[in-house]
C-alpha cells in the first residue's frame, strides 16, 4: 500500500495569537486506491493503526473534526508509534490554532523518522507561522572575565526593561546555586588532589581536605552549601548530597547553559529559540520552578495560553508562592474568560503583599477587572 499524508497548506499570519492564524487546509491521499471499507474488510479483519489512519482522513476531509480525532485517537492506541497518524493530529490541531501542540507533535515524529518530509515541512510552517523571522540586534553588556576550564555558566540575571515586570528573586535559585557552589568546591578539590598525588606517588590513595589545605594545595577547607561529607572514589570527588563531580558538572552545564540560552533569547524577543532552551531545561530539571514559570512567560508572549496555563501550574506545584506565576496566571484566567478564577488569585496577592509593588498591582487590576473593563482594555496589545 502507498504511503498515506496529509497535505496541508499554511498560509502567513500577520499576528501570533493562534484566533489570527488563518490556515488554508487540504487532505489528500496521492496515488491511493485503497477504502476504508478495504481495510476493515482486510486480514481476519483485525483493527490496524492504518484503518484508523484512513477513518480519521476521511472524517477529515469531511470536516467531521471530533469523528476524525477519535479515530486517531484509538489508532494511536493501537501503534503509538504511527507517524502517519501522529502528523494527521498535527494538521488537526494546527486547523484549530494550536500550533505549540502541533509543534511538539511534529518534534516527536522527527524523532521517530529524521527523514519525514510532511514533519519536516509542517514544523518550519508552525514554527513560521509562531514567530516569523526578524532580524534580532545583537545584545550590547560588559565584557565578562573567561571562566575557569571547570567552572559552569551563571544564570543571567538582567535586570528588567520598563517594560519587564519580572524580577528574578534569589529564592528561585537557591537550590541549582547551592549545586553549582558545591561544583566549583569539589572541582577544586580535585585539582587539589591530582596535585597531591603526583607530588606524593606512594600516598596517591590518600585523601582528607583538611590535609590538602594543611599541606598548600588549596587556600582552605571546601565546604558544600548542603553540609555534604567530601570523599573520594574512582579518581573522582563525591558529595554525600549532590552525588560525584562528573554527574553534578553535567547536570550544573547543561541546566544553566540552556537556561542562560532561554534568558538571553527571550530578552532578544526570540520567543520560538527561548522556548526551545525552557523545554530542554525543565527536563533536565523538571523540580526549577523558575524554569517553569520563564517558560509560561514565553508561551504567554507566543499568544499559547493553555500550554501556558498548564505551564504555570507545573511552576506553582514546585513553588506555590511565586507571585510573579500567580499574576501571570490570573492574567490568562481572565483572558480566557474566566473572571472569578483570576479574581481569587489576585485578591490573595492584594491581601499577602499589601503594600507591596505585586499587592498593588494585584489590587488595581481586581479593581479593574470589577469595574467591567474588558481584557485588552487593561493588558493593551504591544
Amino acid at each position: 500500500m502507498k504511503k498515506l499524508i496529509p497535505l496541508i497548506l499554511f498560509a502567513s499570519a500577520s499576528a501570533l495569537t493562534p484566533a489570527s492564524v488563518c490556515l488554508a487546509q487540504e487532505f489528500q491521499t496521492p496515488g491511493s486506491e485503497v477504502s476504508v471499507r478495504d481495510l476493515l474488510e482486510g486480514h481476519k479483519r483485525a483493527p490496524k493503526s492504518d484503518t484508523y489512519y484512513l477513518m480519521a482522513l476521511s472524517e477529515a476531509r469531511k470536516g467531521n473534526i471530533e469523528a476524525a480525532e477519535k479515530a486517531i485517537k484509538t489508532g494511536l492506541q493501537i501503534n503509538p508509534r504511527n507517524t502517519r497518524l501522529m502528523n494527521l493530529k498535527g494538521a488537526l490541531l494546527t486547523r484549530q490554532g494550536k500550533l505549540t501542540e502541533a509543534r511538539t507533535l511534529f518534534l516527536t515524529v522527527l524523532q521517530l523518522d529524521p527523514e519525514d518530509d510532511y514533519a519536516n515541512t509542517s514544523l518550519r510552517s508552525v514554527e513560521r507561522t509562531l514567530q516569523p523571522a526578524r532580524k534580532i540586534q545583537p545584545m550590547i553588556g560588559k565584557t565578562t572575565a573567561t571562566p575557569a576550564p571547570d567552572a559552569p555558566t551563571a544564570p543571567v540575571l538582567v535586570k528588567s526593561v520598563q517594560t519587564e515586570t519580572k524580577v528574578l528573586e534569589a529564592t528561585y535559585f537557591i537550590e541549582m546555586k547551592a549545586k553549582q557552589q558545591c561544583y566549583h568546591a569539589m572541582a577544586l578539590i580535585k585539582r587539589a588532589q591530582e596535585a597531591f598525588a603526583a607530588a606524593n606517588p606512594k600516598r596517591k590513595d590518600e585523601f582528607s581536605t583538611t590535609n590538602l589545605a594543611k599541606d598548600g594545595f588549596m587556600t582552605s577547607v571546601p565546604v558544600c552549601p548542603a553540609a555534604g561529607i567530601y570523599g573520594w572514589k574512582n579518581n573522582d570527588v563525591e558529595c554525600e548530597k549532590h552525588g560525584s563531580l562528573s554527574a553534578l558538572g553535567a547536570e550544573v552545564n547543561n541546566v544553566f547553559g540552556e537556561f542562560n540560552n532561554g534568558m538571553r533569547a527571550k530578552l532578544s524577543r526570540n520567543y520560538l529559540d527561548a522556548l526551545r532552551s525552557f523545554e530542554q531545561v525543565v527536563v533536565l530539571y523538571p523540580r526549577w520552578a523558575e524554569a517553569h514559570y520563564q517558560m509560561a512567560d514565553t508561551l504567554f508572549r507566543l499568544g499559547e495560553t493553555d500550554p501556558a496555563i498548564a505551564s504555570l501550574r507545573n511552576c506553582l506545584k514546585h513553588e506555590s508562592g511565586n507571585i510573579d506565576a500567580q499574576l501571570l496566571l490570573a492574567n490568562l484566567y481572565f483572558k480566557k474568560g474566566q473572571k472569578d478564577a483570576a479574581l481569587g488569585i489576585l485578591d490573595k496577592v492584594s491581601t499577602a503583599h499589601k503594600g507591596t509593588v505585586y499587592g498593588l498591582a494585584a489590587r488595581s487590576i481586581a479593581g479593574s477587572i470589577r469595574s467591567g473593563r474588558n481584557y485588552y482594555e487593561i493588558f493593551p496589545p504591544n
